[in-house]
């Protein structure tokens, strides 16, 4: 148990302490001897626990302490250390593309397409490397209908993600027909595959697992293609994800 608990942020002499305490209320005296802690650092050890509203102690005599909530406790570190990972892997993510960008080379993490060729292979890819969800909005401006070489090639992909446990939750405008294989899955497997209507301006993206962004810069005239961007942002992600949910819950 100590080792999962420093795994997660706690340190050593405090893992000693809330395994003890997970079973039982303690005196000091007692803690220190069950914990292992030595008598001489418990008592600042237990003071910074208080402060940071791990432990609490009774107001009896001998004082008690104790675990108000373990539940909580593990959470909160829990989250603090996946934002910690979060904030780590994004600064990582930064660094190789500014090393990459003073290489002039374009990273993984961060990628521009300017034409339709790269519209295609960066769209494919977000679909291939999709693990488990994939929410997508789609704005006035998309046409089903057009460009239909590649959409076709994209919407195999999609079907093949589903096939392999990706749900998509997709927003497309009131108007647009849903093709073939995109209407056969929204019919045949609505809980991995689900569409909503919604008409709306908003910029065309996929957000993928959570922490990839797809941004198409497009507009009424299909011909005039902005760009395509891809980068691996989780706070981006988030930020987006959110905008999406609203949508969603107002989509029909």
């Amino acid at each position: 148990m100590i080792s999962e608990l420093k795994e997660i942020g706690i340190g050593y002499y405090e893992a000693k302490i809330l395994e003890v305490l997970l079973k039982e209320k303690l005196d000091i005296r007692e803690l220190s001897r069950k914990s292992k802690v030595p008598f001489g650092k418990i008592y600042s050890i237990i003071k910074n626990m208080k402060e940071k509203d791990i432990i609490k102690e009774t107001n009896s005599r001998p004082k008690l302490v104790y675990i108000e909530d373990v539940s909580e406790i593990i959470d909160r570190f829990l989250k603090e250390r996946q934002e910690k990972d979060k904030k780590l892997a994004e600064s990582i993510r930064n660094n190789i593309i500014n090393i990459k960008k003073e290489r002039g080379e374009q990273s993984r993490f961060f990628e521009i397409g300017t034409i339709m060729d790269d519209n295609k292979r960066i769209q494919l890819r977000a679909f291939h490397e999709a693990e488990t969800e994939v929410l997508q909005i789609f704005n006035i401006y998309h046409k089903p209908s057009s460009n239909r070489e590649s959409k076709i090639i994209w919407e195999k992909e999609i079907e093949n993600a589903v096939k392999r446990g990706v749900v998509f939750k997709s927003i497309y405008p009131k108007s647009a027909v849903l093709p073939p294989i995109l209407k056969r899955l929204d019919e045949t497997t609505p809980r991995k595959f689900h569409v909503k209507r919604l008409n709306n301006d908003f910029t065309r993206c996929d957000i993928i697992d959570g922490r990839k962004v797809l941004i198409k810069l497009v507009q009424k005239d299909i011909l005039q293609f902005g760009g395509i961007i891809f980068i691996e942002n989780e706070k981006l992600a988030e930020n987006l994800t959110r905008i999406f949910n609203q949508m969603w819950e107002n989509a029909e």
